[in-house]
């Protein structure tokens, strides 16, 4: 059992401005990443991060307690035992969050919607709580470079997306086969980019069958049942790992999240999001080995063990293939079909391009070098 962080240093809690966004993430020895996810969530408009520090080693704490917007909380408690940290998530929420439209975001995570260039994130939940919308629906987009693994090197001061600005454009979306008794909502689930491609091949060809076996099986490694059978010493119920997210939601008493990748049932709205993916830098495969001797994510670690397995036989993987599509902005994804808009959000930002032609392009990526990967 877990208790609830407390809460660092002496500043008050940043105050709020009505129709201002709050963040809320846990964060564990994340400097490497840290200042440009805060940058870029700042340039979108976010006004305040609730963030919990589960032990941090590398200064990660002390940096976040410098930053102004930032009300910092710490604990030494299981990750694991506190529901993969949605326990905190959840409780800083309950205080801060309740009637405000909130983010939650992975330390290696970066928002974006269509016209993120265009339109403040504020300013896209006007337009959601206009159309009686209550969340975005996001597919994690894993970001990867044009070289070896071993050689995405993030240069602190850069943006993320300068070390890895490729992504693969192949991602479909599918509803679930499940009871009819089952819940329904948000009962789809997202296939494809680099680490299902590259570290899960097996299940690139597998059906709508096919995938639901898998997934009972994985449901079955992880019980009691599972654990007496001796499951998780076989391949049996291996799974690749969820890319879908409800990252922006209108909190209330009962609007919060379930899971890392879940929320309760909310009218979930037709426009789309993306969470920018920058797991595959240079320090994944150390990052990796780390996670599996901790066993504080889910399953045992198990999916780190899948990466740590290929990463001993691969020291050099490359995730470019002919899919491979450089990142410049958000539209990028409108175009691929990984986001999608609307017509009434289309017409929101054209006025917005009209009236407000000299705001800072939040979203946008580095000027694309000349040959290399198409864009």
């Amino acid at each position: 059992m877990t208790t609830q962080p407390e809460k660092l240093g002496t500043r008050p809690t940043p105050a709020c401005s009505p129709g201002g966004v709050d963040a809320f993430m846990v964060v564990r020895n994340e400097m490497e990443r840290l200042p440009d996810i805060l940058d870029h969530h700042r340039r979108l408009g976010v006004e305040r991060f609730f963030i919990t520090d589960n032990a941090s080693e590398d200064g990660t704490a002390a940096y976040l307690l410098r930053q102004p917007d930032c009300c910092t909380h710490y604990t030494t408690d299981s990750f694991r035992d506190a529901g993969c940290g949605m326990d905190w998530i959840n409780e800083l929420v309950r205080r801060h969050g309740q009637d405000r439209w909130c983010l939650f975001i992975d330390a290696d995570e970066l928002f974006v919607y269509p016209h993120a260039d265009t339109v403040s994130l504020p300013d896209f939940c006007r337009f959601l709580a206009a159309t009686g919308a209550q969340g975005v629906f996001a597919i994690m987009v894993d970001m990867y470079s044009p070289g070896p693994i071993g050689e995405a090197r993030y240069r602190p001061g850069t943006r993320l997306v300068e070390a890895c600005p490729l992504y693969d454009t192949d991602y479909r979306l599918r509803r679930k086969l499940t009871s009819p008794f089952s819940p329904s909502f948000q009962n789809v689930e997202a296939h494809g980019g680099p680490r299902h491609r590259v570290f899960y091949p097996e299940f690139s060809d597998k059906g709508l069958l096919g995938t639901t076996l898998a997934r009972a099986l994985r449901v079955l490694r992880h019980s009691r049942l599972g654990g007496a059978l001796g499951l998780e010493r076989t391949s049996l119920g291996i799974y690749p790992p969820e890319i879908t997210k409800i990252p922006l939601i209108h909190a209330g008493p009962d609007r919060y999240w379930a899971t890392n990748h879940r929320s309760t049932p909310l009218a979930i709205a037709p426009v789309t999001g993306a969470l920018l993916h920058f797991k595959l830098l240079s320090s994944f495969s150390e990052r990796a080995y780390t996670e599996i001797r901790r066993k504080e994510h889910w399953g045992g670690a198990t999916e780190y063990a899948r990466y740590a397995a290929l990463l001993e036989q691969q020291a050099d993987i490359r995730f470019v293939y002919e899919g491979s599509r450089r990142y410049h902005a958000p539209d990028d994804l409108l175009r691929d079909g990984i986001i999608r808009s609307s017509r009434a959000f289309d017409d929101y930002a054209s006025t917005w391009r009209e009236e407000e032609s000299g705001l800072p392009q939040a979203a946008m990526g580095p000027s694309p070098p000349a040959g290399g990967v198409p864009a």
